[in-house]
Order: C-alpha cells, then sequence, then structure tokens
C-alpha cells in the first residue's frame, strides 16, 4: 500500500510539474502589436510608416479588404494593391505610399479605384537577404480629417501622434537598436 501511495504521489507531482512547464511555453505573453503610423502626403495621398528594425528592409506591400465569401484571394480578402522592389531609400526603410507605384520597381495589382476608408496595410520585409512576411495592420484614413501632423509625425490607428523613430522603437528586433529616423 505504501508503495502505491509513493508512485501515486510522484506521477501527481510529476503531473504538476508537467503542467507548470506547459503552461509557461503556451501561455507566455502575446507579441507585441506594433502600430504602424499613416499621414497623408502633398497628393493626398496616405502615406504609410512601418516599424522597422535597421538591418532590415521593406521588399514590398500590399492592401487588402477584407469581404464576405471567399473573396479574390480565397481566404476571405481580396487585395487592392501591391507592390515589390523599392527603388528608394524612404520606401526601403519603410515609408512608403498606399497605392502609389512611385518608389518600387513593380506592381503586380495597381490600384483601381479611390482607397476605400478602411483597410488593411500588409509588408514583406528582406532579412539578411531572404524576404520574410513582416506584420500587417489596419488603417483608416478619415482619422487624418481635421489633424495637423508636423513634417515627420504620423497618426496610429489608436489616435497617437508618433515620429518615425517612435514607430521604429516598436519594431521587434532581437534586443538590438530599431531602425534609425528617415527623413
Amino acid at each position: 500500500m505504501q508503495h502505491a501511495m509513493r508512485g501515486l504521489l510522484k506521477a501527481s507531482v510529476a503531473a504538476v510539474f508537467a503542467v507548470f512547464v506547459l503552461a509557461g511555453c503556451v501561455v507566455g505573453p502575446a507579441p507585441r502589436q506594433v502600430d504602424f503610423g499613416f499621414r497623408l502626403d502633398g497628393s493626398g495621398s496616405v502615406v504609410v510608416a512601418y516599424p522597422l528594425c535597421a538591418a532590415h528592409e521593406i521588399a514590398g506591400a500590399s492592401i487588402y479588404v477584407d469581404v464576405k465569401g471567399k473573396g479574390e484571394d480565397g481566404n476571405g480578402f481580396t487585395t487592392l494593391w501591391s507592390a515589390k522592389g523599392p527603388t528608394t531609400g524612404e520606401v526601403k526603410r519603410g515609408v512608403f505610399a498606399v497605392g502609389a507605384k512611385s518608389g518600387f520597381r513593380q506592381e503586380p495589382r495597381p490600384l483601381k479605384a479611390p482607397l476605400p476608408d478602411g483597410f488593411y496595410v500588409a509588408v514583406t520585409e528582406l532579412v539578411a537577404g531572404k524576404e520574410e512576411n513582416g506584420q500587417d495592420h489596419w488603417v483608416t484614413p478619415s482619422r487624418l480629417k481635421g489633424r495637423q501632423l508636423a513634417p515627420g509625425e504620423f497618426l496610429t490607428e489608436k489616435g497617437e501622434v508618433m515620429t518615425r523613430d517612435e514607430i521604429n522603437a516598436q519594431a521587434h528586433c532581437g534586443g538590438g537598436p530599431s531602425a534609425t529616423s528617415v527623413r
């Protein structure tokens, strides 16, 4: 009987230990959501500031909306615009006009209609010479109505005004420094 009790006690302790170990792996803190910044340029185009680490570059960008059913992309979304191959330092560092071919070599999906008031912006990053999926984020251009932003300032979806450096400081750079400001 005593041998059976010891076995049961050992099994119970092992089970409790396993729960604590696994809970730490599964229930850890969620990744921090980063905010993209956006503003209007002089021509009225929406310009996005993407949070970027110093060693990374933008490889491409796209905008998409969610739709009922499968959508054109077959996953409940429809891509409205996509571009790749940045041609300027500013675009490579994460600042680009949404729906504009300028700043990119290729535009596989040109913007065919005016931008909706809300859409997702998705970015592909170039990391150590390889393309990787970056972040995506919802943008609502109407939030900019009546807002006066100083040069170099961007509005976030949460309504915060941030500089380029503040936006980049959110990037998950593995403990290293974030990108420097694009001026």
